[in-house]
């Protein structure tokens, strides 16, 4: 029975995990760094760039985010090994409102990311000189020079964890499992995350004439429709969630 019990509780922690990489695999800083480095006259050293910056910083960070962690009675803050029902239930539907929001016109006007008066164009605001979004833009100018140096800190800085790390890490924290272990967890949680990354990275490497034209179709599909894809990722986690929740309620 502990035997039954030590595979399905396993089987569960790798499900959270693929489910979090995914989640962190599609957000939109990384898909726009990703759609400007497709863009460029020779986009794999850039790939290559940006993919090492990122493994070496994320890689890192887990490692010490676990080696601080990992025995104590508290995970990030919290004492409780298992969240509850409610917990699982609010989240989930947090996440599936900001899927929503995210993939409506409606949803993303009342966000204020996506309005546009018709009848006249509003002149920019002008940024503050320290600004997020003042240095993203600056950083998307630099990889379009093709930079490799720049490509790779522009992936070291993709790598620093985000929300959907925290949240795999503290499951990884909990668990007893051997160093070589966890370490297969990381792994796998990591190439997921970096699968927009990745995937043009072995396309180059398996038909690199092919791989250009389609490049480009991606590159104007992934401009259209990064929201949507956003929304759906965001909306799938939260009916896990959800389901999650109602099965602790039982």
């Amino acid at each position: 029975m502990r035997a039954m019990a030590r595979k399905s509780d396993a089987r569960r922690l790798m499900g959270t995990i693929v489910a979090l990489g995914v989640a962190a695999a599609v957000y939109p800083q990384l898909l726009a760094v990703v759609v400007v480095i497709l863009t460029q006259p020779n986009p794999r050293p850039l790939l290559w760039a940006c993919y090492g910056g990122s493994l070496t910083v994320s890689v890192g960070c887990a490692a010490a985010v676990l080696v601080a962690f990992r025995g104590r009675e508290s995970v990030l803050g919290s004492t409780s090994h298992r969240l509850g029902p409610s917990a699982y239930l609010i989240i989930g539907a947090i996440a599936l409102a900001i899927a929503v929001l995210a993939a409506t016109k409606r949803g993303r006007a009342l966000l204020g990311g996506d309005v546009q008066p018709a009848h006249a164009a509003r002149p920019q605001r002008r940024e503050a000189p320290g600004s997020m979004k003042r240095a993203k833009g600056r950083a998307e100018e630099a990889l379009k020079g093709g930079s490799l140096p720049v490509a790779a800190v522009v992936g070291g800085l993709l790598g620093v964890p985000g929300p959907f790390d925290l949240l795999a890490l503290g499951h990884m924290a909990r668990t007893n499992y051997t160093t070589p272990a966890v370490a297969v967890l990381i792994v796998v949680f990591v190439a997921l995350k970096f699968l927009l990354i990745e995937i043009p990275i072995a396309s180059y490497a398996i038909n690199p004439e092919g791989t250009a034209a389609r490049v480009e179709r991606l590159s104007a599909w992934l401009k259209a429709n990064k929201l949507a894809v956003i929304a759906a990722v965001i909306a799938v986690i939260g009916l896990v969630l959800i389901a999650r929740g109602i099965s602790r309620l039982r």
